[in-house]
């Protein structure tokens, strides 16, 4: 029996895994597997700047979107893990994706066993996963038609300036994620519209800023030190940076 988690603990709502050594071993032996491997450009994790970077690359555009993919590891199934590794050809793929899975912590849901989150190798993987489904398809469609696009992750985000043409769009990617395996999460979807709130971040045509109410929620706690909220106001700034 593979024991790859010592504990489990929730975090806001979300179930945390604790991965043994062996797991991070075997962990960081996937991800050196797939060094070198290139993710698309609209892929932000995967880029210099990350979330900031993604929003900066919307500020041109007058109308945004937004899709938050819900329990994102969690809707990934052990067996699409297998494939993916398959797909790049790691030696013991199916052992691999069997230490890198749990059981679902959300019971009577399928599937069965799952990403968790947690585990060193879970953002590699799940991206993988998301790269080879119908989603990814459908924002390479989005591209094609002058469709800026953004992924971190679990939350994906797209800019025009033709409305009804994003909400073409809006309404594909959406599909594509429920042929995909991945659901949208229904309290997060923001249509398209002429301002939205990505990354605790409010969004229009040129200017990014972090939100009044992630401001308030950073300043609400008493024990911030000097340090930390430097470093908060700094990161206001970066935000803030390509604003015209």
């Amino acid at each position: 029996m593979i024991e790859n988690y010592t504990h489990k603990y929730l975090h806001r709502g979300k179930h945390v895994f604790v991965p043994t050594e062996r797991c991070v071993r075997k962990g960081r032996r996937i991800i050196a597997h797939f060094r070198g491997i290139p993710f698309p450009q609209h892929f932000y994790h995967y880029q210099s700047g990350g979330h900031i970077a993604a929003l900066h690359a919307h500020l041109a555009n007058s109308f945004f979107f937004k899709i938050d993919i819900q329990s994102f590891y969690y809707a990934i199934a052990r067996q699409r893990v297998t494939r993916v590794l398959m797909r790049y050809r790691m030696q013991g793929a199916l052992t691999h994706a069997m230490w890198s899975s749990v059981a679902t912590p959300y019971r009577g849901r399928l599937p069965r066993y799952v990403l968790p989150i947690g585990f060193v190798q879970s953002p590699l993987l799940a991206s993988l996963v998301l790269l080879h489904s119908p989603v990814n398809d459908a924002i390479v469609r989005a591209q094609e038609r002058g469709v800026t696009m953004s992924v971190y992750l679990d939350d994906i985000v797209g800019s025009h300036n033709d409305q009804a043409l994003l909400q073409e769009v809006y309404d594909d990617i959406r599909q594509a994620c429920v042929e995909g395996e991945f659901i949208p999460n229904p309290s997060k979807l923001t249509p398209p519209s002429s301002a939205i709130v990505a990354f605790n971040c409010d969004l229009v045509q040129g200017s990014a800023n972090v939100t009044p109410e992630r401001v308030a929620e950073f300043y609400a706690d008493a024990d911030r030190s000097a340090l930390s909220m430097q470093s908060f106001e700094e990161y206001r700034e970066r935000v803030a940076a390509a604003n015209v």
